[in-house]
């Protein structure tokens, strides 16, 4: 019995140390610049600047330089929280396939040295003409 008590509680441990998490981030775009290239079809470029906070109860300043070929949006990102400690990622969407995308830590400091995350994020608004949007993101560690 207490074999199988130990077992649920390793299980319950382990899950919540690996449980989602979610996150939400106002951005700013700025530089944006965008051509056509010999096909016809738009090459872009951006900067976007945000913030962005975690259900952890994490809050970052965020820098991401985007570049898009055709429907394929790529770019790295560098955010710093309120303990300085830096995250740095990647971030993708084929806008063909919607609003979402995904952000995949590469590194960071801090708490987030040699932890890796991925997150799904869906853009729930952006107008281009203003330069803002909202995105949200469940993310997992």
């Amino acid at each position: 019995m207490k074999v199988y008590i130990i077992a649920i509680l390793s299980f319950f441990v382990t899950s919540l140390a690996f449980a989602d998490y979610t996150m939400e981030n106002i951005y700013k775009l700025e530089n944006i610049d965008m051509i056509k290239n010999s096909d016809g079809l738009n090459v872009i470029n951006l900067t976007v600047n945000g913030v962005t906070k975690d259900s952890n109860g994490n809050k970052a300043t965020i820098k991401c330089i985007i570049s898009g070929r055709n429907a394929l949006m790529k770019g790295n990102c560098q955010s710093t929280d309120q303990d300085g400690d830096i995250e740095y990622s990647n971030i993708e969407r084929d806008t063909t396939k919607g609003p979402v995308g995904q952000i995949i830590r590469t590194g960071g400091t801090g708490k987030y040295a040699n932890k890796a995350a991925t997150c799904e994020y869906t853009i729930i608004m952006t107008d281009f003409k203003l330069g803002a949007g909202y995105m949200t993101g469940i993310c997992k560690e």
